[in-house]
């Protein structure tokens, strides 16, 4: 009776483990439906596309015959971009949107909101590492505001002028799943893109709303080099419009990503905290922050 006992249970774990193991590869095994969004004219709207993971989004929708709008706060950086988009994809249509997102979350969208957009790609954002209480009240509101009022506000005002089908992007992290020490206001932020995100997906009628919890990318801003944990930006690009159409409301692109959060996650939470702290106490100490 005893040993059915422990058979049955054994079963009905590994029942449970396998199914929970479907449920995490399924996602990555489904093919890009990105060439749904690909209607007549078709245009995305990339935030923060002038470096980085943005930079690298902006390209490969340009390779996949998309018009694209790009966003920056740098007229020289928007040229720059534009002119390397257009040597690859000399059909492709590029548009400038200049704005700050961190002095003000309202952007005009007046010259665009005619165009037959689909894709919008909430990405632009900050994550300065700091003791929360060396950051400058100054700071504080322009990393709230960039990442979280800006793409909703723009979020806002552009789902009327949307041509539907459409698909709104946003760019999460780990840090609003797993928050590190000395990143609290980042992590919140990307905490709050997460809940957006989610919100939006269950609201949105004939639109995919997506959360992208983001690891380690190789960017402009992170020079750590490339390796199996940390993608470089076109990588991570071509992971992200793989997973168009995942079927889940939020997901980690890079699947090694999802594998190491997890990994981390069923540590106890002390050792987590301690070896974080350390880690970042280091990179705080070489930029001369502590």
């Amino acid at each position: 009776m005893i040993n059915q006992l422990i058979w049955s249970i054994g079963i009905l774990t590994l029942t449970v483990l396998l199914f929970q193991l479907f449920k995490f590869i399924i996602p990555y095994l489904r093919s890009s439906q990105l060439l749904k969004y690909k209607t007549e004219d078709a245009y995305a709207l990339i935030t923060g596309a002038t470096d980085g993971i943005g930079k690298a989004i902006a390209l490969e929708l340009a390779n996949n015959g998309f018009n694209v709008i790009i966003h920056g706060r740098n007229v020289e950086k928007l040229k720059s971009v534009e002119n390397e988009i257009m040597t690859k994809n000399t059909t492709c249509k590029v548009i400038h949107l200049l704005h700050d997102g961190s002095e003000s979350s309202k952007m005009d969208i007046s010259s665009i909101a005619n165009l037959p957009i689909n894709i919008l790609v909430n990405n632009v954002g900050v994550g300065p590492i700091s003791e929360l209480t060396e950051m400058s009240n100054e700071e504080i509101d322009k990393t709230i505001m960039l990442n979280t009022t800006f793409p909703s506000q723009l979020t806002h005002d552009l789902i009327p002028f949307f041509k539907r089908p459409a698909l709104i992007l946003n760019m999460s992290s780990y840090a609003g799943l797993l928050p590190p020490p000395y990143l609290a206001i980042y992590a919140g932020t990307k905490a709050y893109n997460n809940a957006f995100s989610i919100s939006l997906a269950c609201e949105l009628e004939n639109i995919e709303v997506i959360s992208l919890v983001t690891g380690s990318v190789n960017t402009g801003s992170n020079r750590k080099p490339v390796s199996l944990m940390r993608p470089s930006a076109e990588t991570y690009a071509k992971c992200v419009l793989n997973r168009i159409g995942c079927g889940k409301q939020t997901i980690m692109p890079y699947w090694q990503h999802a594998i190491q959060t997890f990994l981390i996650s069923i540590l106890p939470q002390k050792f987590i905290d301690k070896v974080t702290k350390n880690a970042l106490k280091k990179e705080l100490a070489t930029k001369g922050a502590i």
